[in-house]
């Protein structure tokens, strides 16, 4: 696909088109920002990023969620508190992604590929 493909199907969302679902409606600065950095990133690592934002944000709501804490309780917390809890966050995130990361590595072994092996795994 190319990016004036890309474009496109960004501008189609923008004013209205179909939409692939109702959470993807983006507003028009944030449909230019993403069309800018896959620009600069391409669209194989820029669908990769966004891949990896979509698990760390599951994750922290899953980490959140099982020690009954809302993002708005964390706001008001001690800071000592609320450090302990981000850094159980970031150590699950930093487990999952490297978890995630080992298993496209292995898929892409097992396919003949090395591809995913040169993945920028630093977040």
């Amino acid at each position: 696909m190319s990016i004036s493909s890309v474009s496109s199907f960004l501008g189609a969302q923008s004013l209205g088109g179909p939409s692939p679902s109702a959470g993807q409606n983006k507003p028009t600065s944030t449909l230019q920002n993403d069309l800018q950095q896959i620009r600069e990133k391409g669209l194989r690592v820029w669908a990769h990023d966004q891949k990896m934002e979509k698990l760390k944000e599951k994750l922290r709501d899953q980490t959140l969620s099982a020690k009954k804490v809302t993002e708005n309780d964390l706001a008001v917390m001690p800071s000592a508190q609320r450090a302990a809890i981000e850094g159980d966050i970031e150590k699950l995130i930093a487990e999952k992604m490297e978890e995630v990361m080992k298993a496209e590595v292995d898929k892409a072994s097992e396919q003949g590929k090395s591809q995913a092996v040169l993945l920028d795994i630093l977040v």
